[in-house]
């Protein structure tokens, strides 16, 4: 499930242009949500 999951952020991310906001947006999720899921798979800076 996980590999799913990050596949899915990393997905919204590039459709939104690395816009943090728009991605959770898209996902359906609160942006601290999606911050804490970037760093639980080691995505971000």
């Amino acid at each position: 499930m996980s590999a799913l999951e990050r596949r899915l952020i990393l997905e919204a991310l590039e459709r939104a242009g690395g816009n943090r906001t728009r991605a959770a947006e898209e996902l359906g999720i609160y942006r601290r949500l999606l911050y804490a899921k970037m760093r639980e798979y080691g995505l971000g800076e």
